[in-house]
């Protein structure tokens, strides 16, 4: 059986051709604001599932958004992101030989 929500459109809808032209644009717009509406809590509920899943840590972060950012890149632009990248882990490697020593 069909969610009720879903049997009170269906109702409206089979009506609309038997309603006055004024009665069927308000019904016509409450069915696509309806159909907004579910568009948008399906997307906030995409988009928390996005979110809640994305376990990455602060490393990984850093890199996607480089590489995503690198696709519309020019050949120099993905040069100098690649340079800034290798300084970055450069960087990294530094610390870690530092901490390192420090114990």
């Amino acid at each position: 059986m069909p969610h009720p929500e879903d049997r009170y459109k269906m109702m409206i809808k089979a009506s609309l051709p038997y309603l006055s032209n004024d009665t069927r644009k308000l019904f016509l717009t409450y069915l696509k604001i309806n159909e907004v509406m579910h568009t948008l809590q399906d997307f906030d509920k995409e988009q928390e599932e996005i979110f809640s899943s994305s376990s990455v840590n602060e490393e990984e972060r850093e890199n996607g958004l480089f590489q995503a950012i690198c696709t519309f890149c020019t050949p120099k632009e993905q040069e100098m992101i690649n340079t800034i990248l290798n300084l970055n882990q450069m960087m990294k490697l530094l610390k870690e030989m530092e901490d390192l020593q420090d114990v």
